[in-house]
């Protein structure tokens, strides 16, 4: 936790860096450590995390005696027998879960929520000291793609306020507390998407920070051009998975790279993608990550397997081995810049983002051929449904004065996918809609 001293100015330095510099230099430091020192300074974190849990928590008094059976130590080697977190759990026990004391050293406590993309948003709270280690990371991932932290940045995300919106926006000077001045435009998600790149147009930026759909949306707009125009640097991707179609389209659309974050309102940063590579690096200096198998067992390289979190800074609501609903795909081989962080060979999303073949296997997004789909219905915008494991529903916007496949030839697409006779039914509708927290799933399958 940052002393007091880390904030205080001194005589001898009339300009010293403020915390969230601190700590962004700290970590330009561990991101090169040896795998024995990351894993020596990750207990070192988890071993005061728990130790302040078990003390102040009431639901961790009980769900951490495991590591504290042999005395007042902690006993990392017992980590497995922790029960995983589950967001029922969050919601559902919230009040015994937030520490009765909160150090004063964690800084100050707001309130925060959930995305609810599964449902509705949970509440819990966090400090100061987990904001710096998110604005660490993020100032990492902008290092690494080596953005212009002078330059102007455009962000199209969900706000929970209603103040962002068309024509205006909200404009503000900073975009990274680590590097704070530089100019940053910030629009609601949901607004119309022509709206949003006349807005763009007005703006000029160099970078957009947005979700991998709106810059699918971007790329197929009649308008795409007065994006394209503006010569973007960089697009950064954040809040959904980033699958190769739609990497694949925007980058070709627009000629620049994205640089994805894997990220969460619980956790702040989780991996960020490596530059010149579509894999992920771990934030593992500021969360402790887990991909486990279906019996809760580490998985080997080029497995996929659920994706469980324990954040080490955040003092005000604990997360300790908080199952997020996700999956992802461990690499099979390191990272080739050297650095020994766990290294993602993908993010797959939720179980629902995958479709259920009728032996029961999942079909990911990055396995199924999107390319040949949106040919056949002549559409690049779809959402495909799976009630059941025989039944598939392609939503999709119509395009005027095309005409879609027939739903044999779709039926044939999905019969070799899924290993057998499969119902599909085509919806056609004036657009495509986004959930109430602005995101768009290509896949919802309920399939069990």
């Amino acid at each position: 936790m940052p002393r007091s001293s880390d904030t205080a100015q001194t005589s001898q330095d009339p300009n010293p860096p403020n915390i969230y510099q601190k700590f962004a230099a700290t970590l330009s430091r561990t991101e090169w450590l040896s795998r024995a020192d990351l894993d020596s300074y990750r207990n070192h974190l988890l071993t005061r995390l728990v130790t302040f849990a078990s003390a102040q928590s009431p639901f961790y008094r009980e769900r951490l005696k495991p590591l504290f059976r042999n005395g007042p130590e902690p006993n990392l080697d017992a980590w497995s027998e922790i029960p995983l977190l589950r967001r029922s759990e969050l919601e559902s026990d919230i009040d015994r879960i937030n520490p009765v004391q909160i150090p004063q050293d964690v800084g100050a406590v707001s309130t925060a929520r959930t995305s609810g993309t599964t449902g509705a948003h949970a509440e819990f709270r966090t400090c100061m000291l987990a904001r710096i280690a998110a604005e660490g990371m993020m100032y990492r991932h902008y290092c690494w793609h080596e953005l212009d932290l002078t330059a102007p940045m455009a962000s199209v995300r969900f706000y929970s306020s209603s103040q962002r919106r068309y024509p205006a926006g909200i404009t503000e000077q900073n975009w990274s507390a680590v590097r704070p001045g530089a100019t940053h435009h910030t629009i609601d998600v949901r607004e119309p998407v022509g709206d949003i790149i006349a807005w763009l147009a007005q703006r000029a930026p160099k970078y957009l920070l947005t979700f991998p759909s709106m810059m699918h949306d971007l790329a197929h707009h009649p308008d795409a051009d007065v994006v394209a125009q503006l010569k973007l640097e960089r697009m950064i991707g954040i809040s959904e998975p980033l699958i190769p179609h739609i990497r694949g389209v925007v980058e070709k659309r627009f000629g620049c790279e994205i640089a994805q974050i894997y990220a969460c309102a619980e956790m702040g940063c989780i991996a960020l993608q490596v530059p010149g590579d579509d894999h992920y690096l771990g934030c593992e200096e500021t969360v402790f990550l887990e991909i486990l198998n279906d019996d809760g067992e580490p998985v080997y390289p080029g497995q996929t397997g659920h994706v469980v979190l324990t954040s080490f800074y955040n003092y005000a609501t604990p997360f300790i081995r908080y199952e997020i609903g996700d999956y992802a795909t461990l690499a099979a081989l390191p990272c080739p810049s050297g650095r020994e962080l766990m290294r993602l060979q993908r993010i797959n999303g939720r179980s629902r983002s995958a479709l259920l073949t009728l032996t029961g296997q999942r079909i990911w997004p990055n396995e199924i051929p999107l390319s040949e789909i949106a040919a056949l219905l002549s559409s690049p915008r779809f959402q495909i449904r799976q009630p059941d494991k025989s039944t598939i529903e392609v939503i999709f916007a119509a395009e005027k004065e095309k005409q879609p496949a027939s739903q044999q030839e779709l039926g044939a697409l999905f019969a070799r996918l899924l290993g057998g006779n499969i119902v599909t039914r085509l919806t056609p509708v004036d657009d495509m809609t986004r959930t109430a927290g602005g995101k768009r799933e290509l896949v919802i399958s309920i399939a069990h």
